[in-house]
């Protein structure tokens, strides 16, 4: 019976006529030609929004920068300076082959459309600092025009061109934008296709990447960071850019597969799927905000005693938040808090673990259900600062360049002399009280920072005598939930001081360990395929460094480095043990 309808349908379309048959095989739910906006809509969208590619932010990068610590995910890879190249090379495969390629392919259809062509190139130039910032040298300038010019195995341009053309393009971008009267439709972010707050988000850049060189090239640091300043930057937190998404549910891999990227998919991944292994605070970012006072502690700290995992969003029923109870036991109890460490899971360093009976809100629920709220493996897990889940929200803002990070370069330029307004204090305080009003306006559901609490806190924490350190530690806390631009930033600065892992413990009882150095990668490994499809260019770049694709081989910009904290002994749980 199939034999005979494909023959029947074989035979009759032999009668049809050309234009019957086109009409035939046009898909009329597809488009012919794509539009521009579009296009960058799905490029803002992916920079946060792409699932499959989160694997490496989490597994690597919020790991090297000791934000986080203690799942199994960042303890197996960062935490034990285990390479994979499945999951290395996730952030280079996805930009590359979904929004680097739109955005070639739109930027080239997009000339008559003078606003919506700059903000294209702005995006460009910013997911190629991710990208270069990463992995070291990249296909830059060649990259994504395999179909437009036929290059199909991109030179890698050095970081150092790269970063040159970066100029040149977020100049000629500020000044292009407003010469059209198109409007950029497809603007997903906080700036609404408003011309004049994406010229001061090109400025912002503009400033950071001149930062990032400075000790690299100083004289051109501070020309192109002034010339930045006086063109007109961010200067408010009105002014800050972000990319907007959904409060709806997440999307996982099947969504980034079909190119749906509307929810923040790190914050996503760091809320997780398995209930056993939440996202643990590290204790370098515990004792930090800790031992300063810092109000933002128990914002971004919690104590949630967790029986499953939501697969649509957070839920506060789901997390049950002892943190006050947990607070009160520790007080009580003479103990306290033991942050995971990096490199150890939140089982590896087994703490004594309090009764069900110290947590009231606990034991109610114990009482009609022991098996799941009577379960020491749970109450460990709680007893470890977790990621506050306000953070993991699927609506959490996908943070570009903000108000806060703008004065913190501020700040830092004025201690090299640089000339700009204000004074170092100034801006440093200004950059402060922004990173905490940051939380307030876009992550914290309840319990907001106050005015005075900001205000004794920047009392308390003055620039000091050591003012790089000052600045680029509270940067450092600032992009916790910009993981690349946090090791970027550590990179550059070699601040804050960091724990060395090489003097905490190995774990094997499930990790895996294949570095016989255990500080902290200085970039990622090219994905393992290039050497296949591009192999002239990737073996040219491997050669400018040495031969060897190392990763802990340094980025142009990267001269020294990162500082690390010669004594690790803290109150309860365990330090260096060497």
């Amino acid at each position: 019976m199939m034999a005979f309808a494909l023959m029947a349908t074989g035979t009759a379309m032999t009668s049809c006529s050309d234009d019957t048959l086109s009409n035939i095989n046009t898909d009329k739910t597809k488009v012919s030609e794509l539009d521009p906006n579009a296009q960058l809509t799905t490029s803002l969208l992916q920079t946060y929004g792409d699932f499959s590619l989160m694997d490496t932010y989490r597994n690597y990068i919020s790991g090297f920068t000791q934000h986080f610590a203690g799942g199994w995910n960042v303890t197996n890879y960062a935490g034990s300076n285990f390479f994979e190249d499945d999951i290395a090379r996730r952030i280079w495969d996805r930009y590359y082959e979904v929004s680097i390629k739109n955005l070639v392919d739109a930027i080239h259809n997009s000339e008559d459309k003078a606003n919506l062509n700059a903000a294209l190139r702005i995006h460009r130039v910013y997911l190629l600092s991710v990208l270069a910032d990463t992995y070291g040298d990249i296909p830059a300038s060649e990259a994504g025009l395999g179909y437009i010019s036929g290059i199909s195995t991109p030179k890698y341009d050095t970081v150092e061109d790269i970063y040159n053309w970066f100029f040149e393009e977020l100049d000629a971008c500020e000044q292009q934008l407003g010469t059209g009267t198109d409007h950029i439709s497809g603007d997903v972010t906080s700036m609404g296709g408003d011309v004049a707050k994406w010229k001061k988000y090109a400025n912002a850049l503009r400033m950071r990447y001149a930062m990032r060189i400075s000790d690299v090239n100083p004289q051109k640091a501070q020309e192109e960071f002034e010339k930045a300043v006086a063109a007109g930057a961010i200067a408010s937190a009105a002014d800050d850019a972000y990319i907007k998404y959904a409060d709806s549910p997440y999307t996982y891999y099947d969504g980034a597969n079909d190119y749906d990227f509307r929810t923040n998919a790190f914050g996503e991944i760091l809320y997780g799927q398995d209930a056993t292994s939440p996202t643990f605070v590290s204790s370098q970012l515990f004792y930090q905000l800790q031992n300063t006072n810092d109000p933002r502690l128990y914002r971004i700290c919690r104590h949630y005693y967790n029986i499953k995992r939501s697969q649509v969003k957070p839920d506060k029923e789901e997390n049950i938040d002892l943190t006050d109870e947990m607070l009160a036991y520790f007080q009580r109890s003479a103990t306290g808090e033991e942050p995971c460490n990096p490199g150890a899971a939140w089982y590896s360093d087994w703490m004594n673990v309090a009764a069900t009976s110290e947590f009231p809100t606990l034991q109610k629920k114990a009482d009609i259900d022991a098996n799941n709220y009577d379960n020491s493996d749970y109450r460990a897990r709680a007893m470890r600062p977790c990621l506050n889940i306000d953070f993991e929200a699927p609506s959490c803002p996908g943070d570009l360049m903000s108000y806060a990070e703008v004065e913190f370069l501020l700040a830092e330029a004025k201690t090299k002399g640089w000339n700009v307004a204000g004074d170092a204090e100034s801006h440093y305080e200004a950059g402060v009280r922004a990173s905490m009003q940051l939380l307030n306006n876009h992550y914290l559901t309840s319990n907001k920072i106050s005015d005075a609490e900001i205000d004794e806190f920047i009392a308390n924490n003055k620039l000091g005598d050591n003012p790089k350190e000052t600045i680029n530690t509270q940067a450092w806390i600032l992009h916790m939930m910009n993981p690349s631009e946090a090791w970027a930033n550590m990179r550059r600065s070699d601040y804050p001081a960091i724990l060395d892992r090489s003097r905490l413990g190995i774990f094997t009882n499930g990790f895996t360990y294949t570095d016989s150095d255990m500080s902290m990668p200085t970039r990622l490994r090219y994905p393992e395929l290039e050497g296949q499809y591009n192999s002239v260019n990737y073996k040219a770049a491997i050669e400018r460094m040495g031969g060897t694709d190392n990763w802990h081989s340094k980025l142009y910009w990267d001269k020294s480095d990162i500082h690390v904290q010669d004594e690790f002994n803290p109150p309860f749980g365990k330090g260096y043990i060497k």
